[in-house]
């Protein structure tokens, strides 16, 4: 990786930190915290909302995370193919295939059926990972 962790943000690290330990509705937050300061990085509410639909996917909760894939790709496009140690092209990728494989006239489906529709965890890099000292929570 060609920047160090010490180059990014500690909320930027905490968000990584909190999406790779499935703690979603924390990483929202934390990435929400630093965005409040930065209302203008669309970089930022890309991520904020695809830790919110990664949250809605376990809850099973399909028509909230179609709602906030086509807001993401919105956010994240113009970053596209790479930002900030996040490879973004794939990550769109994720989000249009949300867009395909989750039924448009459901509100909610169970769990399980959420995960047989094959959609994974978006691709994220592991930033935190990088950091001095660093260990997984």
């Amino acid at each position: 990786m060609s920047i160090s962790a010490q180059s990014y943000h500690p909320l930027y690290l905490a968000f990584f930190r909190c999406y790779h330990g499935e703690e979603y509705w924390e990483a929202h937050e934390v990435l929400e915290e630093l965005w409040q300061t930065q209302r203008h990085n669309d970089f930022y509410h890309g991520l904020i909302q695809v830790a919110a639909i990664m949250h809605q996917l376990k809850r099973g909760k399909v028509r909230g995370a179609r709602k906030l894939a086509s807001t993401a790709i919105h956010y994240l496009t113009p970053f596209s193919p790479k930002t900030d140690g996040v490879v973004v092209e794939a990550v769109l990728q994720w989000l249009h295939r949300c867009l395909q494989r989750l039924p448009e006239e459901v509100r909610q489906i169970e769990p399980i059926e959420v995960e047989k529709l094959g959609l994974g965890i978006c691709p994220l890099p592991r930033l935190h990972e990088t950091e001095q000292g660093s260990t997984d929570r």
